[in-house]
């Protein structure tokens, strides 16, 4: 993102020369600045992704205001949102710590319980927000978003790969049949943070949670859908935290959820690879690698 540009969104938010810092830089992906005001105070100036819409952001900000009024450290809006140069921008909470770049099975299961204790802070605002425009459960479709046309992704990745688009068909059908095999239909529905994997929690340097970040992909799902997104497939202690941690709060798992967490972790990945194939089927830039990476942790064997 061109330096002028976010001095120019700086200057309509009335940040007069601050220091800035970029934190991420994403191109038509989530960007954001670490600014520093005159006052030695530190925001945040986030700049959506290219596909966000108003709606969208108003339902991530009504999650987060309500999440910073109840004592948790996130990345609350501090300003109101300017559409400037094609982009949606805001000034949010900095959310101070650090995320930790691999995990001990101890520090694996303290993430479970902060998952835990953030579902439970969450679970009253589930029926208050409702669903995210535009969103839709994983266990009932290919992907979560709503305007992901599966059959014409897929028929359009096919012309590109045909091998990856006969594995993305046959993943799918195979997440699908799984589900309904175990009446995932019944699955009940909770607020999800969507990514509360290991880069989006911050630690402090006592190793205590500093806050959470990232709150984009949040939106009404499966506990074992979050679970999936976590990426808890490769850290048991974070579940089995996560599980005791809950059943303290007198909120445990049920028999359905824990059959659904490893078919859903499945689904996930072809939820992933949906996306990408519909990025590709609106750009006409298809990363088959990733793709390939997603269908190969889908538990079906490229044909």
């Amino acid at each position: 993102m061109d330096s002028l540009v976010v001095a120019d969104v700086l200057d309509t938010l009335g940040l007069i020369e601050p220091r800035v810092t970029v934190l991420r830089d994403a191109g038509p992906g989530n960007a954001s600045w670490l600014v520093e005001t005159e006052s030695s105070q530190q925001v945040v100036l986030r700049c959506y992704h290219d596909q966000a819409t108003l709606t969208d952001i108003a339902y991530e900000h009504s999650l987060l205001d309500r999440l910073d009024r109840g004592g948790w450290a996130v990345p609350a809006p501090l300003s109101p949102v300017v559409e400037a140069h094609s982009r949606v921008w805001c000034l949010t909470r900095y959310v101070s710590g650090q995320p930790r770049t691999s995990e001990t099975p101890e520090q694996g299961a303290q993430r479970g319980r902060d998952l835990a204790r953030l579902h439970v802070a969450m679970r009253e605002l589930t029926e208050e927000l409702g669903q995210r425009p535009g969103w839709q459960p994983q266990h009932t479709a290919p992907a979560v978003h709503e305007d992901v046309d599966w059959n014409g992704c897929v028929n359009a990745l096919a012309t590109v790969d045909a091998n990856l688009a006969t594995w993305a068909r046959a993943a799918q059908l195979a997440a699908a049949a799984a589900l309904d095999s175990i009446g995932a239909a019944g699955l009940p529905l909770t607020l999800i943070h969507g990514d509360f994997a290991e880069w989006n929690v911050h630690y402090d340097e006592q190793g205590n949670l500093a806050g959470v970040i990232d709150f984009a992909l949040a939106h009404l799902d499966s506990r074992p859908y979050e679970l999936a997104v976590a990426r808890t497939y490769r850290s048991p202690a974070t579940i089995d935290a996560y599980r005791k941690e809950l059943a303290a709060h007198d909120w445990p798992l049920t028999e359905l959820e824990d059959h659904a967490i490893p078919i859903l972790h499945r689904a996930f990945r072809v939820g992933m690879a949906a996306w990408e194939a519909s990025v590709g089927l609106r750009t006409g830039r298809y990363d088959l690698p990733m793709i390939e990476r997603q269908l190969a942790r889908s538990g079906v064997n490229r044909p």
